[in-house]
């Protein structure tokens, strides 16, 4: 039986194979979070990424983790937020896919245990609820395929949030 774990921690620095960094299209060092995994894996996650074609929203990409714990970094794009009605129902479609690329990429490698921030909610400020309701069915629906899917989130009403989302249910 999997389970969905949420946990409030530093994702670089959790016990898993491969771990998610919401990534720039050029794949270059971002703000947030992807400033922080290209900090803790250095210079050589830079070198490789270097060597990799453009990562469109809503596609993922594969890198070693380098310095990190995690073996494996996947990077996805995600849509970037710009409020209410102005976000359409192509970029929840987008929201979707970055995550759905993710769990695909994580299973082409043999990745049983992946950790995930909460995507599309951190400097592209997507709201939690939304986001929450997009991963938890992306999650549930591909979580037969691992041991162990953990997502890092890093405020109450992120956790709020995820737990609602999950209807209390932490295996699946």
């Amino acid at each position: 039986m999997t389970t969905i774990q949420l946990v409030s921690t530093d994702i670089t620095e959790l016990a898993v194979e491969a771990i998610v960094c919401p990534a720039h299209k050029h794949l270059i060092k971002g703000r947030g979070l992807s400033e922080h995994i290209f900090d803790k894996a250095g210079d050589e996650l830079v070198t490789a990424c270097n060597a990799i074609e453009d990562c469109p929203v809503g596609e993922a990409r594969l890198t070693p983790g380098f310095n990190l714990t995690a073996k494996y970094i996947i990077h996805t794009v995600t849509p970037q937020w710009s409020g209410g009605d102005q976000w359409g129902g192509s970029d929840l479609h987008l929201l979707r896919n970055c995550y759905d690329s993710v769990l695909r990429l994580a299973q082409e490698q043999g990745i049983k245990r992946l950790a995930l921030p909460v995507l599309g909610a951190g400097t592209n400020k997507a709201p939690h609820l939304l986001v929450a309701k997009i991963g938890v069915e992306a999650l549930k629906a591909q979580c037969h395929a691992f041991d162990e899917l953990i997502v890092s989130v890093h405020s109450a009403q992120a956790m709020e949030c995820w737990q609602d989302a999950l209807g209390g249910e932490t295996t699946v």
